[in-house]
């Protein structure tokens, strides 16, 4: 296995040990002894994955930040194909995301996506955040847990999901549609865009119906993480 992945944190790690044949070696931090620190060197412990107990600064070294005492190194996280996750028979939920470039932001995304219920995340080949360690730490290890799709071209895969009757709903604060007012008892794919500059002209011109999220005249628009996390809970309460 090459190893391609540092991830680090109690919410990650006990996330990736659930497939011990991803996990090449967990690092433990000698004294760590929080009880939520014994209670997941009890989860290692029993995974059957290697481990070693070393030193705080054999930790730094894999990563500068907030570890809590645990780093482990995985095999690098498999993209899946659209086309195997499309369910003609079933009610999905897919997330587009647009230019998503921030790497917390495209963890916390994941977070709520697999909280929500999504049936997957698409992400363009270039300009996107990169899978790295910090995403998955951000994502608490929800991206060994919802499948994430990269693309050629986003519009490639908006003309896939057309083609299976999945709406597509732009989130953009041009939109006259609040999200509430949307009919959500559907499959649908919501396009989520760049931080700064919102969808872009051409894949928000493919998209079926533009939709927006209700704010106050004190701001002007919410974080893409906070966006995202409003129309997934829109969508769950929909249908729940």
């Amino acid at each position: 296995m090459n190893i391609t992945k540092v991830i680090f944190g109690l919410n990650a790690v006990r996330e990736a040990i659930q497939d011990p044949s991803r996990i090449q070696k967990v690092f433990i931090e000698n004294g760590a002894s929080s009880p939520a620190s014994q209670k997941l060197k009890e989860e290692v412990m029993r995974s059957g994955v290697s481990y070693s107990f070393v030193p705080e600064q054999k930790l730094h070294k894999h990563t500068k930040e907030n570890h809590q005492g645990f780093v482990a190194l995985i095999g690098e996280i498999q993209f899946e194909s659209l086309e195997n996750i499309i369910d003609i028979n079933k009610q999905q939920l897919f997330l587009l995301l647009d230019g998503v470039t921030d790497v917390r932001n495209f963890g916390a995304i994941i977070r709520s996506a697999l909280g929500l219920g999504a049936s997957g995340i698409i992400i363009g080949q270039t300009g996107a955040a990169p899978l790295n360690d910090i995403a998955i730490q951000a994502s608490a290890g929800g991206a060994f847990h919802i499948p994430i799709i990269r693309v050629s071209h986003l519009k490639d895969a908006m003309y896939l999901l057309q083609s299976h009757e999945i709406t597509l709903l732009g989130c953009t604060e041009k939109a006259t549609k609040n999200i509430s007012e949307t009919n959500l008892n559907k499959s649908v794919g919501i396009v989520m865009g760049n931080e700064n500059k919102g969808i872009s002209k051409g894949v928000l011109n493919l998209c079926d119906e533009q939709i927006k999220i209700p704010i106050n005249d004190t701001l002007d628009s919410y974080n893409v993480s906070v966006a995202t996390a409003i129309v997934l809970y829109e969508y769950y309460r929909q249908n729940n």
